[in-house]
């Protein structure tokens, strides 16, 4: 497995999928079409599917609607990189294709969870410093290494979070990662109308190139959704509602120092 290769700067914006640190080898394969959206798990333990979107049983005002929008994005963004446990879920499009990912995280440094790109799908799991990801036929064959799926099938690549040769898909393992992008590369955001996001009461904060982000005022700050036109809609929820993350099974594991 070679390198990956960088893509041409983008148009910074939500909608512009390959803004968002989506991983630029799977970025050839956009043409492909849309693929599946349904969650088939990696085995790496599920939560309670009848959770809520509500960020915290909590029901006192936090007031970050008085905030100026710098101030408040300041405070969603520390808010939910603090949060214990999360969901990060939805879909991102541009004029090339769709994706549709859902992550789960737990503490500082476990996360699990999977992307589809076209027929591609990708599964990742994060525990400490180590990255497990497994692609389908499709993903192998995407990125010129057809061969490797063979001997790759029903494995788990186990690779480590600074190896720059996979930056791109431990960025998913990044609870902000997405977050970020969209609030450094989206100019001029202001601040607009209170309202709710899955049942949560909101604030919304508004792009000059029409994104959207809610952030909770009630309980913690927390993000609650961010939106770039259609078809592009991310949801974050399940804060606080524990889910239990482990390594696959050493058995479906093929480490990559082995062939250094």
């Amino acid at each position: 497995m070679g390198r990956e290769k960088g893509i041409g700067v983008p148009d910074h914006r939500l909608r512009n999928v390959r803004a968002l640190g989506i991983p630029a080898v799977l970025a050839l394969a956009f043409t492909m079409g849309c693929g599946p959206n349904e969650d088939t798990g990696a085995g790496q333990g599920k939560p309670d599917e009848t959770a809520t979107a509500a960020p915290s049983p909590a029901v006192t005002a936090n007031g970050v609607e008085k905030l100026g929008a710098a101030e408040i994005l300041k405070q969603a963004r520390k808010a939910t990189a603090s949060a214990k446990y999360m969901r990060v879920h939805g879909r991102v499009a541009d004029e090339e294709g769709r994706m549709t990912l859902d992550f789960r995280y737990a503490g500082k440094a476990k996360s699990t969870g999977w992307f589809t790109i076209g027929a591609q799908r990708v599964e990742i799991t994060r525990v400490g410093s180590d990255i497990y990801f497994q692609g389908n036929a499709a993903f192998w064959t995407a990125i010129g290494e057809k061969a490797a799926y063979k001997l790759f099938k029903g494995k788990f690549i186990k690779t480590t979070a600074d190896n720059a040769d996979f930056k791109d898909l431990a960025a998913f393992t990044d609870r902000t990662g997405l977050f970020d992008e969209v609030v450094k590369a989206a100019p001029g955001w202001k601040k607009g109308e209170t309202g709710k996001a899955g049942g949560t009461p909101s604030v919304v904060l508004t792009s000059s190139a029409g994104d959207r982000i809610q952030v909770a005022t009630q309980g913690r700050p927390y993000v609650l959704s961010m939106d770039g036109g259609q078809d592009n809609h991310l949801e974050y929820s399940a804060y606080g509602q524990p889910m239990e993350i482990r390594r696959p099974p050493a058995r479906d594991v093929v480490d990559l120092e082995d062939f250094a």
